[in-house]
């Protein structure tokens, strides 16, 4: 599909009586299919669900969702790993075009880890293309860069020609997102050449159309339309009369932004006639959005707000046909109520003649003021609607960033206690083991004389190890942070820090009689954590205080130091261990402020809610 198919001028015609019925939906998975699968061995009855999941997943996407998350439950009982990886990949894809990003993106990790553990390079690129698109969604341009980098790795790596002409593809959307126009057509004119080489035809279409919308933003229109005709002879080759459609458009739209109407109308004529020919009510609402656009611009208010009621009925037709049946019938009995006060009128100008003509003007001013108060009126209710959603949207894309940031931080504080637990109680226990094993030998006199300095030099070495391993458990997840909370975790990690540097350091704490959450006390503590690392890396300081204060309603986390500080234009920097402190705090609904300090360093201030 086309990655910014309308991205120009949304826009679209004003037409009455045609089709105006949704395309009809798949039913769900029959009775007589499931029964025709009921033989079939484990492992085919699940394939065919998510075979058939697929197929469906864009027509009927609910009863697409449901037969993945059945052929998901089946395979984790019968520990089917490659169709639960499968199943886990669609199920992401599925979400993420619902638009719950936290649960695409858990789902799709959960198929990229069953991939690397079975080693299927090929799963694994399209793992981090798909996890790539759902950053994207969630506009976090960094981790989308970083998954599609992965992702055309592994494609170039494998010879996956589709794989390295899409992944390229996308690594320019980023770019573009980023307006780093120069960047954007170099990894789409890669894309493009490749493309061509493999002799991927709807690719190129792709790519051409992602060229064209540049070109055009940055008001090169005639480069613009050299891009989507290439696209539109293309979308005529493969047959893809939608993409047709979106490019049609997009050549009017160029035409209407250089306010050459006529051409604009030649290509909006097409793709009208083209969409009555398909039967598409979504393009249908395209083609009279992009009429209102190029109306608009003429100054013709009344035509757009026209077009643009047209448009919404369109919109309404999707999910009620009755409403836009009877806009259509409202519209017919307003022309025919408008002729017959045309009729009435002549009839009255010819029969009071030049006595009323005064009056006659009057009345026809008064009837255009209304219209025009009315159309503006109108225009004015629907930007308001637009608006209200737009806003409706944006609280519902905070939650879900607010939710996926939550799933991220528990999952790794989870991973970093499992570790932490494995190499406490595995590998550590083994090493005492070996030490065990070691005393025992060195207690018999034969062996203590002939290997004396050998099992000396062994048991330092266990030692070491043993010291290792305590250490990256504890740093993984601190023992005392669980058993005696966070003042004592904190002054732990501090002296072990700065035990052999020159760095004085002074850590106070008040008001702090109780434990706080578990979500609160690992939070706070990471960010200290990853504050005092800066420090050490970065500041040349040589005295940092740590404060740790409680009031009534906030917990608040003070580091200072008296090192080299930052430039002001470099406080906003988003360096990894910043982006971290960020994603830290919100998960714990907190505020982090970064300002040089009095001390001519760094004061970093962090306050928590804990009511």
């Amino acid at each position: 599909m086309k990655l910014h198919p309308l991205i120009l001028i949304p826009g679209l015609v004003w037409i009455i009586n045609i089709c105006t019925s949704p395309v009809l939906l798949s039913a769900g998975l029959s009775d007589s299919l499931r029964e025709s699968w009921a033989d079939l061995p484990d492992t085919l009855y699940v394939k065919s669900l998510l075979d058939y999941a697929y197929r469906s997943y864009r027509t009927d996407p609910e009863t697409s969702l449901s037969l993945t998350q059945e052929a998901i439950a089946m395979s984790e009982k019968e520990g089917f790993s490659k169709l639960m990886a499968r199943g886990y990949s669609l199920a992401g894809v599925l979400l993420k075009n619902k638009g719950d990003y936290s649960s695409a993106l858990q789902y799709h990790i959960n198929s990229l880890h069953i991939n690397e553990r079975l080693q299927i390079k090929a799963a694994l690129a399209s793992n981090y293309n798909d996890i790539g698109i759902v950053y994207k969604s969630m506009e976090n341009y960094e981790k989308a860069l970083e998954a599609y980098l992965q992702a055309n790795t592994i494609a170039t790596e494998l010879g996956m020609q589709r794989g390295m002409v899409m992944t390229l593809n996308n690594i320019g959307t980023i770019y573009e997102a980023l307006d780093d126009n120069s960047n954007s057509i170099q990894y789409y004119q890669q894309a493009y050449s490749l493309a061509i080489e493999f002799d991927i035809m709807d690719a190129q279409a792709i790519v051409l159309n992602n060229l064209g919308e540049i070109h055009a933003q940055i008001g090169e229109g005639e480069q613009a339309r050299e891009f989507f005709h290439k696209t539109l002879a293309i979308d005529q080759q493969t047959g893809d009369r939608i993409g047709s459609v979106s490019s049609l458009l997009n050549i009017a739209a160029t035409y209407i932004f250089e306010s050459r109407y006529d051409s604009a109308s030649k290509y909006l004529q097409q793709a009208q006639d083209l969409a009555i020919e398909l039967r598409a009510t979504q393009l249908m609402i395209h083609v009279l959005k992009s009429y209102t656009s190029m109306y608009e611009k003429q100054g013709n208010y009344q035509k757009a707000f026209e077009h643009a009621s047209i448009a919404q009925a369109y919109q309404d037709s999707l999910f009620n046909e009755t409403q836009a049946k009877l806009l259509a019938e409202a519209e017919a009995r307003f022309e025919a109520g408008k002729k017959d006060r045309e009729i009435e009128f002549l009839r009255q100008e010819q029969f009071l003649k030049e006595v009323e003509i005064k009056s006659h003007k009057a009345e026809r001013l008064a009837l255009i003021s209304l219209i025009l108060l009315g159309a503006i009126s109108g225009y004015y209710l629907y930007r308001r609607h637009k608006s209200k959603q737009q806003h409706l949207f944006n609280q519902k894309m905070i939650r879900q960033k607010e939710e996926f940031l939550n799933t991220i931080v528990e999952t790794q504080e989870q991973e970093r206690k499992r570790i932490a637990k494995d190499l406490h109680d595995g590998i550590g226990q083994m090493l005492s083991g070996v030490k065990l094993a070691l005393a025992t030998i060195e207690q018999s006199d034969e062996l203590r004389k002939k290997n004396k300095q050998k099992i000396g030099e062994l048991k330092n070495i266990v030692d070491e190890a043993c010291s290792e391993v305590r250490t990256i458990s504890h740093q993984m997840m601190p023992r005392v942070l669980q058993e005696d909370g966070l003042i004592a975790a904190i002054s732990e990690m501090l002296e072990k820090v700065f035990r052999h540097t020159n760095v004085e350091y002074l850590f106070e704490h008040h008001n702090i009689t109780q434990r706080f959450q578990e979500n609160i006390e690992i939070g706070l503590y990471r960010i200290c954590q990853e504050l005092i690392n800066n420090i050490i890396k970065h500041s040349d300081a040589t005295k940092v205080t740590v404060q740790l204060i409680k009031t009534k309603k906030l917990l608040i986390l003070i580091v200072e130091d008296n090192g080299k500080g930052m430039e002001p234009a470099g406080l906003d920097r988003q360096g990894i261990g910043l982006m971290n402190i960020t994603s830290r705090v919100e998960t714990i609904q907190g505020e982090f402020n970064l300002e040089p300090s009095p001390e001519s360093g760094t004061l970093a201030t962090i306050r928590i809610p804990i009511e």
